[in-house]
């Protein structure tokens, strides 16, 4: 057994003193000497503590499996949130009611996008969902929230407040870019021609899916890839959980269109500038905003907003064709005097009017198709 230590220093001659003491004495040196060899050994530790950031929990190596812990409790609502969902539920309320066929709204959910460093000014989403049962899309808004002396007064999707804040809102909140389509948000569109390609590549053929609701139709597809419509600003509502979450993409037009039960969402910051075509995501089977699965193949749920509230989509052109969803009989499309059924190859021809006369709403007594729960 070696007298030396990894640093080099002797403890021979140490240990030789000891025999010459005895019983109470050469207990206490041995301890000094425990201790002596122990600081020995203490910088190795610190060092590679040091490594680390301060108060880093240990690093997991990327292939490693997560383990589970103690579940995640949600965070307390701030002031801000609490006082974004009094004004949602203030102004929002009787919009939402109404589109859900007089059924009263669940809670507000909150997303905050970003503020300013002073926290003076803050910018977000917010949706009122629908209650369980009720298959109607969320309505949908962002808000713009300025900290004016005793407390935060909020604007939301449609008030004059909001087209004043986002001209007003620091570039930290509001970027210039954002700000022509955010003052715009609210104007209605003057023309049932969106403008809008369907959200898959052009050229190719998905199949539509009716959903129960007028203003919703569920996509279906080889690829699975959901494409945007036509470009805009990319907004997330209801949820942060990676891949999950509904998107809203502001068009300059007057429109802006939705999709909801998808996976694998894009990583764009909200707010961000996308094209037509860029990828959004992929077709699913969990609600975007409550995480329920939905059966049959995997789809994209696509919806459209005009004034910043939802749109019937019956009579409206999109991808090239007159979309028909009635509140009763079977959904279709279309153009030039080709008429495309629901479960029918349907080929995106991309963005631009129909040219078709409007399709007309079948009487009440038509059968409906089976539909496949949303939201």
């Amino acid at each position: 057994m070696s007298g030396h230590q990894a640093g080099g220093r002797s403890i021979l001659p140490l240990a030789n003193r000891i025999v010459w003491l005895g019983g109470t004495a050469a207990g206490a040196v041995l301890l000094v000497l425990c201790a002596v060899v122990a600081q020995t050994a203490a910088p190795a530790k610190s060092t590679q503590a040091r490594t680390s950031s301060p108060g880093a929990a240990p690093r997991r190596p990327a292939h490693a499996p997560r383990t589970s812990g103690p579940p995640v409790q949600p965070a307390q609502a701030t002031p801000l949130e609490h006082m974004v969902r009094d004004v949602i539920l203030r102004e929002r309320s009787a919009i939402a009611r109404r589109a859900f066929g007089g059924h009263a709204p669940a809670a507000p959910r909150v997303l905050l996008f970003r503020s300013d460093p002073a926290r003076s000014w803050a910018f977000g989403s917010s949706i009122l969902p629908p209650p369980e049962g009720v298959e109607a899309p969320p309505d949908a808004s962002l808000f713009i929230a300025h900290h004016q002396g005793t407390g935060w007064r909020v604007a939301v999707t449609g008030s004059k407040d909001f087209t004043a804040f986002a001209r007003s809102a620091p570039v930290t909140v509001v970027p210039k870019a954002e700000r022509a389509f955010l003052t715009g948000y609210g104007r209605k569109a003057a023309s049932r021609d969106t403008g809008l390609s369907f959200p898959w590549a052009p050229g190719r053929s998905w199949t539509m899916r009716p959903t129960r609701s007028t203003e919703l139709v569920a996509f279906t597809g080889e690829d699975g890839r959901v494409l945007a419509a036509g470009p805009g600003h990319l907004y997330r509502l209801c949820s942060r959980a990676p891949g999950r979450g509904m998107l809203l993409l502001i068009h300059p037009n007057g429109f802006s269109s939705t999709y909801s039960q998808m996976s694998a969402l894009t990583r764009v910051k909200d707010g961000s500038a996308v094209r037509r075509g860029d990828y959004l995501g992929t077709t699913g089977n969990e609600e975007s905003c409550t995480g329920r699965h939905v059966g049959g193949a995997a789809a994209v749920v696509f919806g459209l907003l005009s004034g910043g509230r939802s749109v019937p989509l019956n009579s409206l052109c999109v991808g090239g064709w007159t979309l028909g969803v009635p509140a009763s009989g079977a959904i279709r499309a279309e153009r030039k005097g080709t008429r495309i059924e629901a479960g029918d190859p349907l080929p995106n021809i991309g963005a631009g009017a129909a040219l078709g006369p409007a399709i007309p709403r079948p009487s009440q007594s038509a059968t409906a198709r089976p539909s496949v729960p949303v939201f």
